[in-house]
């Protein structure tokens, strides 16, 4: 529409009623526009239009190089001509000009303006065990507090049945940690695919020159040791693993999706159930089959996994569970009874010889020994960590006062404790007695004097003390250091003789221990 028959449609609108904000909508134009036009008088329009018609505008000197632009790269946006303007000092110019510029432009000399979308083809449906691929995610999600926690997590997919495996932590993954979850997938696969498709992180990939792949050092390691093959995607083309891609939507979406956060090991436990109930347990959109159903004829084809057992030199921590377990590799392993309290058990564990060693994170003792096992979601109980049913109390009673120097003391203490929980007096010592894992014999007999002196009958007051008697025992092992002699006169050094420091009573820790801040009752 000419500027001429514009002006008349606005016109005849306005003089029927319209509003501007109406005549703008039906004509497609700015209210702006239609306001200019209306202030215009006719005489005044067809003088206004003649000028236009010979107004040379700014950008026309530059024509010639806007259209060779323009033909060259049909997709060239008028953003990027407006850039190159500028960078060719040719001139600054708004982009509403130079957009309005290559628009008429683009009518008068029909350059259609094109964009490159790229070409998908279905991929044919991937023989079992042959190939997996990996990725990662984050998300930030609520506590029961109401503040912010970002968590990091693992996905990994079988390419074939589709089936995952998630895990998740509280930092961003470094490379052991990528080879634990790795380790972890297989447990939980039962086997390993052939071939692992990832994309070129800087925790598995050092630099690639020309598809020549340099991977870390500890990452080649493994790989080596496992025998993986592994396809890096090609850098900033993530749509070449979909699968994956779809997984860590998925279980952003389904599963961390207004999900309240309390603690790491709750989370990857409700994480494992969702893959069960839902990740792996429901209908895939795509292949219309249940991943866990496909996996079971998946598992047969998939390779077994080869003995790679990184040494733990300086120990890992890990948090004792309130049903006195601790999780590694995606299975439980069992703590003596009474070790877990409600401010939070820390233990370090070690690994030797296929062998899980479990130690006191402050003494060092070791406290639990396992055989690492090569299933996943098991739980690995030793016998003395359940509760002993096969004793009767009394005889109970009489085996753990044996381990005492004073056993006659010591018969008496759980015999008094008997009286005071006699729902709960098998438990009562069964934490005593595990302390005997934990602890030398001696300092357990000094706890009983001691709390047989301060009147402190409960199992969790008696590990208090045990507790409280060994951190004494090594401030006083500590090395004393002598001072200097400092040049005082003589009657300072006397002054300084008299000052003694104050000593606090063991009574107050006393009454602190019978508080009872973790009794077992």
């Amino acid at each position: 529409m000419d500027k001429l028959t514009l002006y008349s449609e606005i016109k005849g609108l306005y003089d029927q009623g319209f509003s501007l904000r109406r005549i703008a909508k039906k004509l497609d134009v700015s209210r702006n526009t239609v306001t200019s036009y209306l202030n215009r008088q006719p005489d005044e329009m067809g003088e206004w239009l003649a000028s236009t018609k010979v107004r040379r505008k700014s950008l026309d000197t530059h024509q010639p190089m806007i259209l060779q632009w323009l033909k060259e790269h049909p997709d060239l946006s008028a953003a990027q001509v407006c850039d190159w303007l500028e960078e060719k000092k040719f001139g600054k110019y708004a982009e509403s000009t130079v957009r309005r510029y290559v628009k008429e432009l683009r009518s008068k000399y029909k350059i259609v303006k094109t964009t490159k979308r790229r070409q998908y083809e279905a991929v044919p449906q991937l023989p079992p065990g042959l190939q997996g691929q990996i990725d990662f995610g984050q998300t930030v999600q609520k506590t029961p507090t109401g503040k912010n926690v970002k968590l990091y997590f693992y996905a990994h997919v079988l390419s074939h049945s589709r089936y995952k495996y998630v895990e998740w932590q509280k930092r961003p993954f470094r490379t052991e940690d990528l080879i634990r979850c790795l380790e972890n997938t297989f447990l939980y696969f039962g086997g390993k695919p052939k071939e692992i498709v990832f994309d070129q992180d800087r925790i598995i990939v050092v630099s690639e020159n020309a598809g020549n792949i340099i991977y870390t050092q500890e990452f080649q390691a493994f790989k080596q040791a496992e025998h993986l093959e592994t396809t890096p995607c090609r850098g900033f083309d993530p749509e070449s693993k979909g699968k994956i891609e779809n997984v860590v939507k998925f279980v952003k979406s389904s599963f961390a999706k207004e999900r309240v956060f309390s603690d790491i090991d709750s989370w990857n436990e409700e994480c494992r159930a969702w893959l069960v109930r839902r990740g792996n347990g429901r209908q895939h959109n795509l292949t219309k089959q249940i991943p866990a159903e496909v996996f079971k004829e998946e598992q047969k084809h998939l390779q077994p996994v080869n003995t790679y057992q990184r040494e733990v030199k300086n120990g890992q921590e890990r948090k004792v569970r309130k049903d006195n377990t601790i999780m590694y590799q995606g299975n439980r392993y069992s703590v003596p009874l009474g070790t877990y309290n409600a401010q939070g058990t820390l233990v370090n564990v070690f690994v030797d010889d296929q062998q899980l060693v479990i130690r006191n994170i402050n003494t060092g003792m070791e406290i639990a020994k396992h055989r690492i096992s090569s299933g996943h979601g098991g739980l690995i109980q030793n016998s003395n960590h359940r509760r002993d049913r096969s004793l009767g109390i009394s005889e109970l009673i009489e085996v753990t006062a044996k381990k005492f120097d004073k056993t006659v003391a010591a018969y008496d203490y759980l015999t008094v404790l008997r009286t005071k929980y006699p729902r709960y007096i098998r438990d009562q010592i069964q934490v005593i007695r595990g302390l005997f894992d934990a602890y030398p014999p001696a300092l357990l007999s000094t706890t009983l004097d001691m709390c047989i002196q301060q009147k402190i009958y409960n199992a969790s007051g008696f590990k208090e003390m045990v507790i409280f008697l060994e951190e004494v025992n090594h401030e006083s092992d500590q090395e004393v250091l002598n001072m200097p002699d400092l040049p005082i006169d003589a009657v300072m050094k006397e002054r300084i003789s008299t000052i003694h420091p104050e000593v606090r009573s063991l009574d107050v820790y006393s009454k602190l221990v019978q508080g009872g801040r973790h009794g077992t009752n």
